[in-house]
C-alpha cells in the first residue's frame, strides 16, 4: 500500500489483552461531535487494518514464520473478535486459513508479527475444511471462541463482519451525498476506533479519518453512511499515517 521499510524485531512482550485494558473505544449508535474529534489518540495507540494486510507476519509459538493476516473480524459494535490467518502452502497451494480468537493472538507495540497458538507443524491438524466443499461457511460470534480452520472465502453471519466487508464501501454523507470509499480502519483498544476515507471523489485529497459509527452500514449493502453533513467533515484534517506510531513499513 503505502509502507517501505521493516523495522527489527521486537519480544512479544505485550498481549492482546493487555492491550484492551482501557476498554473499547465509542463505536457504537451514539454519534461523536466531530467538533470535539482529535487524532491524537489514534496516532498514539491505534493500528491499521490495511497495514496489517500489507505487513504483518504470523508466527508460531516457536518464533516461527508461518503465514500472513488474511482478515480480521469484528462485532457490530466494532470489537475486535479475532484475525483470519493464511498459515502454509505458497502462492495459496495447499494453504490453510486459520481463525484464531483475539484474546490468542500476542503481539508487540508495533504489528510486525503476530503470535499464534499454532505451530507450523501442527498446521495439518486444522485443515479439516474439505468437508464443506461447494458449501459456503458462515462464522457466526459463537465461533469465535476457538482457534478453528476456516474457508478462504468466510462469510461473517449476524451482528459480526469482517474488516474486508467493509473496507472498499461506498461512503455518503447524511444527505445522501459521495463522500468517498473506506479505505481502513484504525483500531484501538481492542475495537475501532476510526473509518479512514478516501475522500477524492468529494474534491478532498488525502484521507480523513471519523469516529466508527455502528449505524453506518449494512451488510446487504456496499455503503456506509455518516452520520455528518459536509459542513461537519470539511474542517477534518488530513490523516497522517507517517504519525501512526504502530505503522509498519517495508
Amino acid at each position: 500500500m503505502r509502507y517501505t521499510m521493516r523495522p527489527t524485531p521486537f519480544p512479544f512482550a505485550v498481549s492482546i489483552m493487555a492491550l484492551m485494558v482501557a476498554g473499547p473505544a465509542m463505536a457504537q449508535d451514539e454519534v461523536q461531535i466531530l467538533s470535539d474529534w482529535t487524532y491524537g489518540t489514534l496516532y498514539s495507540s491505534g493500528w491499521s487494518v490495511e497495514n496489517m494486510f500489507d505487513t504483518t507476519e504470523i508466527i508460531d509459538t516457536t518464533g516461527e514464520e508461518i503465514g500472513d493476516v488474511e482478515n480480521v473480524i469484528f462485532s457490530n459494535d466494532g470489537k475486535v473478535l479475532g484475525i483470519v490467518a493464511e498459515v502454509g502452502g505458497f502462492w495459496d497451494i495447499g494453504d490453510t486459513h486459520v481463525f484464531v480468537p483475539w484474546d490468542e493472538v500476542m503481539i508487540g507495540d508495533t504489528i510486525q508479527q503476530a503470535q499464534v497458538p499454532v505451530t507450523e507443524a501442527a498446521i495439518e491438524d486444522y485443515d479439516g475444511f474439505s468437508g464443506y466443499w461447494g458449501e459456503e461457511q458462515v462464522i457466526t460470534e459463537a465461533d469465535t471462541n476457538a482457534t478453528t480452520d476456516v474457508d478462504d472465502n468466510l462469510v461473517a453471519g449476524a451482528e459480526i463482519f469482517k474488516a474486508t466487508d467493509l473496507i472498499g464501501d461506498f461512503v455518503h454523507l447524511n444527505d445522501g451525498a459521495r463522500y468517498g470509499y473506506v479505505s481502513d480502519i484504525i483500531v484501538e483498544n481492542g475495537a475501532i476506533s476510526a473509518i479512514v476515507i478516501d475522500a477524492a471523489s468529494y474534491g478532498r485529497r488525502g484521507y480523513y479519518a471519523y469516529p466508527y459509527y455502528r449505524g453506518g452500514s449494512s451488510p446487504a449493502s456496499p455503503r456506509y453512511d455518516m452520520p455528518y453533513g459536509g459542513a461537519e467533515v470539511d474542517p477534518i484534517e488530513n490523516f497522517d499515517y507517517e504519525q501512526l506510531r504502530s505503522r509498519v513499513v517495508e
